[in-house]
């Protein structure tokens, strides 16, 4: 159970600047601002994914009480005393616990109840819905972000409720095999798949019994035969797969190679890069067409996608990620940060991240054009 809120702020500033990307390089700078505001910050997991929603971003504290700072790393607003947040934002609506009453509502992002805690069971909004338990009828329904309820269904699923392309994905009750629910509450996609992942690109990738993936479109239609060993989600109409020599290429939507086998690892495209590393293990990225953009190096070994023209990278220590090293890079490879923090930082959002140092402390960093 989280307690009540607290924090401790240290308010310092710095910042660092660095060649600007495409056309604007030459009149123009990348500047990352490092606050020096030392947050009482740890990652609220797994409630929350650690990066900001809304411009703002969830917390636990030392003390396990979880806040919302804002990006200037205040305390964004006080909940009452009986009210306990629930994760991240989610489109504007955040869940709240009322502990008198073990009953869930939403705040907005100004901390305001804006609908009643009334629910013995509250999912995130996505898509501009929720789905939720009435405590008064014990009905499932799907809410809008008012809290008017959309859909009533009978059957309660095992599933997040987390549409994308109007489908979550869902469990079998005996079985753990996969399935996906519609916006409706009623099983779209039958259960029978090992694995799944949400539908990106209007696919989802899936797994049969034999360990094979291949991917299947929002009909449940196998599109791209399972017969890979491994493979990501679509983005930007590619996704990367691994064939059954360990090698990784990528695949566009009517299931054709595009992108030759040729790496021992990818990632999925982000803002028209992939990851890729080589059979030396150094790590690159690749555009579209497969050209390297950024080359082959091995200052950092691990990466997550680019977010807002930037990337979180690191080097792993003792074969250890979370032991790791990390900081951030634009899209000419060039490190805008050392590599001082921890692989729970976050990627940008909205021109702010969450740079994590170690339990209990981290800082708020922002990015901005400068003229040179």
């Amino acid at each position: 159970m989280l307690k009540k809120f607290g924090l401790a702020i240290l308010i310092l500033c710095t910042s660092v600047a660095v060649s600007g990307m495409g056309s604007a390089a030459s009149s123009s700078a990348t500047a990352i601002e490092v606050s020096k505001t030392l947050l009482d910050y740890n990652l609220a997991r797994p409630l929350s994914d650690g990066a900001f929603h809304d411009g703002l971003l969830a917390a636990e504290t030392s003390a396990g009480n979880l806040v919302f700072y804002n990006t200037r790393g205040e305390k964004a607003f006080s909940l009452p005393s009986e009210f306990e947040p629930v994760g991240d934002f989610h489109e504007q609506r955040a869940i709240v616990k009322n502990t008198k009453t073990n009953l869930y509502g939403y705040i907005n992002t100004k901390g305001t109840l804006v609908i009643p805690c009334q629910y013995t069971e509250a999912h995130w909004f996505s898509e501009g819905k929720a789905k939720i338990t009435l405590a008064s009828t014990k009905e499932n329904a799907f809410i809008d972000r008012t809290g008017k309820v959309l859909t009533h269904f009978k059957e309660n699923v095992d599933s997040e409720y987390l549409l994308t392309d109007g489908l979550a994905l869902a469990y079998a009750p005996n079985t753990g095999k996969i399935g996906f629910v519609n916006a409706s509450g009623q099983l779209a996609i039958p259960y029978k798949y090992k694995y799944s992942r949400s539908f990106s690109d209007g696919l989802a990738i899936v797994q049969n019994s034999k360990g094979l993936y291949g991917y299947i479109n929002t009909t449940g239609k196998e599109v791209i035969p399972l017969q890979y060993k491994s493979g990501g989600d679509f983005s930007e109409g590619l996704s990367p797969v691994q064939n059954a020599k360990g090698k990784w290429g990528f695949i566009n939507k009517q299931g054709k190679v595009v992108i030759p086998f040729t790496f021992t690892d990818a990632q999925d495209f982000s803002e028209g890069l992939a990851s890729v590393k080589n059979a030396k293990n150094e790590v690159g990225f690749i555009d579209k067409n497969g050209a390297l953009v950024i080359k082959y190096q091995q200052k950092y070994d691990v990466t997550f996608p680019f977010k807002e023209g930037l990337a979180l990278v690191g080097k792993q220590a003792h074969s250890s990620v979370s032991d790791g090293k990390f900081g951030y890079i634009n899209r000419q490879g060039q490190l805008l940060t050392k590599l001082e923090y921890r692989v729970e930082s976050s990627s940008f959002s909205n021109g702010y991240a969450v740079a994590f140092i170690k339990p209990g402390k981290a800082f708020i960093i922002s990015k901005h054009s400068v003229s040179k």
